[in-house]
């Protein structure tokens, strides 16, 4: 699930920060600033624009207007809009500096460093650098380029808290500027105060929310975006981050339940979709989960994380054809370098479950092992595929290829497992090499001692390197048969016919090469057993007669 994990990188958290900056005196004496600036905060920019649209139709000889108007539109992404904002702001007043900010802050944006700092030069130069909101304005700007110009923000903005030390907004941009240098503590300090200065703005909790969440605080990361949200209930972002705060956290449900509120209060609810789906996942809830990735891979965009995801959500609600049909469409889509081991693993499992509907399809099965064995080329440590990848190849009777697979696979365990060790025997078995069959048993009876299972394939194994038994060498296994499962007759009552069997044929041998009536007598009292146990195969039965019968007329003649 890397692809779509939640990392909290240092380069989207400091977009965050960046997101919300204006002037806390313009928000006073212009409330649509304000307003526009709150829709930002709650996740609806695209009412903030109308809005500075009717402040500047209310105040028409304010230039300043035109910087928020311009800032606004850029956060929604409309930067040649902006331009021409922070165009107009300059023609109406070009004394004003702080839409000379605004021009810097675009060309930040476009990477044109010279003409930013030639913009930056005109601001400051125009406001003597006494103008707070020029100062966070170009401060702002300078925070675009990330820990380059830090320092240079961090100056302005010490410069601008001399001036208003009142101001919010300087805290909170002081707290960027220091979380760009990666001093977290000073920046929780700065954001700290900014809460202190103005505690119904939820933006310094949240901010501070968003450092423990970098640093993988989950605890200290939960309590400011609660604060956050306790000082704002309309907060989106909070509950957003929170949202990705809970799925770090594992806790699935209320990970669930948190990006659910943020969806109920954005404007844009689409673009929480993925993210939304992916929580619902991981959550078990697949069947509301379906019904989102129904919609994101009904786009001509969809992207193949939210196909991938789809298929896999489907496998685990039990629609094992629908998620077929959504693995064909990923694997059409994706390329050789972007498919992962656990693709192929869920594709393995798909066909697993179609053949079992199908009560043992070959063809899934051979495809249930294909998909296996391509996981196991991407990524040869996963442990579980491994097993069911060897499982099949034992299934299917293709026991040279299932040894090479266990083999691998008990390099992977970090002890052996009676179950891999039995599959294994049998499998060195069924490709008749004995002599590994036999010591593979041997440590089959050393894992688990007092079961018979070992004793008797230990026995088979030696038997069949002495096919005529004229050496007996499995006879010490079959009498070890014996002993074992004499403790529970009933239950291991062909192991016993089994092994009585092979001590009646070894004895009635011995008895031929070198003649003795005790030996004899051995021989018959084995198959006696034999017809005590009353096998269920009546050939076991009339061989164990004939052999009584043969015993008999050797015992006359004795």
């Amino acid at each position: 699930m890397k692809d779509v994990g939640v990392i909290i990188n240092r380069t989207r958290v400091v977009w965050i920060m960046m997101l919300f900056s204006v002037s806390t005196a313009f928000s006073q004496a212009v409330p649509e600033v304000g307003q526009a600036r709150y829709a930002q905060l709650v996740d609806q920019p695209s009412k903030s624009a109308p809005l500075l649209k009717q402040a500047i139709s209310a105040h028409p000889e304010d230039a300043t207007l035109w910087y928020y108007l311009g800032m606004a539109q850029i956060k929604t992404g409309a930067k040649q809009d902006a331009e021409i904002s922070f165009q107009k702001g300059i023609d109406l007043n070009p004394k004003e500096g702080i839409n000379y900010a605004g021009k810097a802050h675009l060309r930040f944006l476009e990477n044109n460093t010279a003409e930013a700092k030639k913009f930056i030069e005109q601001a400051l130069t125009l406001s003597k650098s006494k103008s707070v909101p020029v100062l966070k304005a170009v401060a702002e700007a300078y925070l675009t380029q990330k820990n380059t110009f830090s320092k240079d923000a961090l100056a302005l903005l010490q410069k601008a808290k001399a001036i208003d030390s009142k101001d919010a907004e300087v805290m909170l941009l002081t707290g960027d500027s220091y979380l760009e240098q990666n001093n977290g503590g000073q920046a929780v300090s700065s954001y700290e105060s900014a809460v202190s200065i103005n505690p119904k703005d939820a933006t310094g909790d949240y901010k501070v929310g968003l450092v423990y969440l970098r640093s993988k605080n989950i605890e200290a990361a939960e309590t400011a975006f609660k604060k956050a949200t306790t000082a704002d209930p309309n907060y989106t972002l909070a509950y957003k981050e929170l949202g990705e705060l809970y799925y770090l956290a594992k806790r699935y449900d209320e990970s669930v339940a948190a990006y659910e509120k943020a969806m109920s209060l954005t404007e844009n609810p689409e673009s929480y979709k993925l993210r939304y789906a992916f929580f619902l996942f991981s959550a078990k809830k697949y069947t509301q989960a379906n019904e989102v990735f129904k919609q994101l891979v009904a786009k001509p965009d969809v992207s193949l994380i939210a196909v991938r995801y789809y298929a896999q959500s489907l496998y685990e609600a039990g629609d094992y054809k629908k998620s077929g049909e959504i693995f064909d469409m990923y694997f059409a889509k994706a390329k050789p370098e972007e498919i992962e081991a656990s693709d192929y693993a869920y594709l393995g499992r798909l066909y697993v479950k179609i053949s079992e509907e199908t009560k043992g399809d070959t063809i899934s099965v051979d495809k249930a092992t294909e998909a296996f064995g391509k996981a196991l080329a991407i990524d040869n440590s996963l442990l579980d595929i491994r097993q069911q990848h060897a499982d099949l190849l034992f299934k299917r009777k293709k026991f040279d290829q299932a040894i090479a697979s266990m083999q691998e696979l008990q390099k992977l365990r970090t002890k052996p497992v009676s179950q891999d060790v039995y599959k294994m025997g049998q499998a060195l078995y069924y490709t008749e090499k004995f002599q590994k069959a036999d010591s593979t048993f041997q440590k089959l009876i050393e894992l688990q001692p007092n079961m018979t299972v070992g004793y008797i394939w230990k026995a088979r194994s030696l038997s069949s390197l002495d096919p005529e038994s004229d050496k007996g060498l499995a006879k010490p296994a079959y009498e070890l048969v014996i002993e074992k499962a004499s403790a529970n007759p009933e239950k291991g009552k062909n192991d016993l016919i089994e092994a009585y069997s092979y001590l009646g044929y070894y004895y009635y041998l011995l008895a031929q090469s070198k003649p003795s009536r005790e030996t004899l007598l051995t021989a018959k009292g084995n198959w006696e057993k034999v017809l005590e146990l009353k096998p269920s195969d009546p050939k076991v039965s009339e061989q164990a007669k004939v052999a009584i019968e043969s015993i008999n007329e050797a015992l006359k003649g004795s």
